[in-house]
């Protein structure tokens, strides 16, 4: 099937969240690791805990919106490339995201974020 961006999947080789969640909430990062990405851009500054758990939100919703334009950008090529299917199967294939994928929506994303 085609990667719904809006799912959750574990994956026992990610890393990208530090924290699993439970089933009734969205997988978050966790605040000491928001707290040493903030330190490696400000080492001196000290931080709150609501700022440590505003920017983890932040982070996460960074993650997911990064998350469902590579999918995008995912489906796009593999159009591209298999072109139009004229069976029913086509709408049940897997797309994988790549880092190139991210890497063609990452310049738009800092963008409409600034």
């Amino acid at each position: 099937a085609v990667t719904n961006p809006y799912s959750r999947q574990t994956s026992t080789t990610s890393t990208t969240t530090a924290t699993t969640a439970s089933a009734s909430s969205p997988p978050s990062i966790s605040a000491s690791l928001t707290r040493q990405l903030l330190q490696l851009h400000h080492p001196n500054q000290r931080f709150t805990n609501d700022a440590i758990m505003a920017s983890s939100e932040l982070l996460r919703l960074l993650i997911i919106e990064a998350r469902r334009r590579a999918a995008i950008e995912a489906e796009c090529e593999s159009e591209v490339y298999m072109g139009q299917s004229q069976n029913s199967d086509s709408d049940m294939r897997r797309v994988e995201i790549r880092a190139e994928h991210v890497a063609k929506i990452a310049a738009e994303l800092l963008m409409d974020l600034s």
